[in-house]
């Protein structure tokens, strides 16, 4: 009896992912935009909080609502793989993508729109027209845009290093 042996330069062929597989990412991928709606949300509404001693106003609202950010897209990045090695969990670059579309999106809701669910136009104002929220609007926007290329440069790394062998 002789074993069976596959030749050293052939890959084992890849399993297709399945139902549950798909699902599951498909839910984390919710969840991340979720969580990049509800960091969005919280910064719109608290970005303005400022701390005062004497004369002087700290902005520390706008500091920690872009933290919150920066917390939110930096842990992502670091903690998804660029390449995952189990088909259920969503790589690095869609994963910040998702997260940073979600804060995009409720800031712009919550700037344009107002509240949810107030479509009619009620004098509601959360991102007011003052340096505070177009730093706000504007640093968010940069430092999404700087997560997504960090991750996109990941991705692209591993595709090349792939490519090479």
């Amino acid at each position: 009896m002789s074993a069976v042996t596959t030749p050293p330069d052939t890959k084992p062929a890849a399993t297709a992912p399945t139902a549950a597989d798909r699902a599951t990412r498909i839910a984390l991928s919710v969840l991340l935009f979720a969580a990049g709606l509800a960091v969005g949300t919280v910064g719109a509404f608290y970005h303005r909080a400022e701390f005062t001693t004497g004369s002087i106003s700290w902005p520390n609202g706008l500091l920690l609502s872009l933290g919150g950010l920066v917390g939110l897209l930096l842990g992502l990045g670091e903690l998804l793989p660029v390449v995952p090695a189990r088909r259920e969990i969503p790589a690095r670059l869609p994963g910040v993508a998702f997260a940073a579309a979600g804060w995009v999106i409720a800031v712009i809701w919550l700037s344009y729109i107002g509240p949810p669910f107030s479509f009619a136009n009620k004098g509601d104002v959360i991102l007011a027209n003052d340096w505070i929220s177009m730093a706000f609007l504007i640093a968010g926007m940069a430092l999404a845009t700087f997560f997504l290329y960090r991750a996109w440069i990941a991705s692209l790394d591993a595709k090349l290093a792939k490519a090479r062998g």
